[in-house]
């Protein structure tokens, strides 16, 4: 009977405890690239004038060496006018629209004057919206690849620290990292800049934004 108490004995001690918890793990940098959305209205008597018109922006847009572009959408429908209960077709006008962007705000400053001095006309409105900065997806994959290291790292000496002050042999056997990080950008200010005379776009602050993970640890102590 003695022999079998101290044999149970021994099997309770050399049981391993699992530990399974989360952290969370955030950095702030400044993001990398200025954009904007860039909407252009033309207002012509027929479809054709108008197709002609937005053609012209494409072309130059397409053509940018200096500045990333996405979009490019556009639509025309017919403006119509109602007198003594009759409908008549005025004009037609056809929208379009952009988003562009840059590293560097001088590209991007510089690309809207020029498109601006394209304007031949009073029938042609644009605009530029949401400017903003963000990072680009090669600074995001960075700085998550940094962060989920530093992860790793301090599940290494936190295991370290367990095992001095729990007296036990303690290792990191899992780190779940979720699929991507989560990326906090600035708020994005909506209100929409009519471009009444040629001139630079005003440049917001580049305020550091916050890119955060929350992996899962799982340790065992023996």
């Amino acid at each position: 009977m003695k022999t079998l108490i101290t044999l149970l004995a021994a099997v309770t001690v050399t049981q391993a405890m699992n530990i399974t918890f989360s952290k969370s793990f955030d950095i702030e940098i400044k993001p990398d690239t200025l954009q904007a959305n860039l909407n252009i209205t033309v207002k012509k008597a027929t479809e054709k004038e108008v197709i002609e018109k937005l053609s012209k922006y494409s072309t130059f847009i397409d053509n940018a060496k200096d500045i990333e572009k996405s979009g490019g959408n556009y639509n025309i429908r017919p403006e119509y006018l109602y007198e003594n209960n009759k409908r008549y077709k005025s004009d037609y006008i056809g929208n379009m629209h952009y988003q562009i962007k840059s590293k560097k705000s001088d590209n991007l400053n510089s690309f809207i004057t020029t498109i601006y001095n394209l304007k031949s006309d009073q029938r042609v409105d644009i605009s530029i919206s949401s400017v903003s900065w963000m990072m680009s997806k090669t600074q995001q994959a960075g700085k998550l690849d940094n962060l989920r290291l530093d992860a790793i790292k301090w599940g290494n000496n936190y295991a370290h620290t367990l095992s001095t002050q729990l007296e036990k042999s303690c290792n990191v056997t899992k780190v779940l990292f979720n699929s991507s990080g989560h990326y906090y950008p600035t708020p994005i200010m909506r209100n929409e800049m009519m471009m009444d005379k040629a001139g630079a776009a005003p440049v917001p602050t580049q305020d550091k934004q916050k890119i955060s993970i929350n992996p899962s640890f799982e340790l065992e102590c023996k």
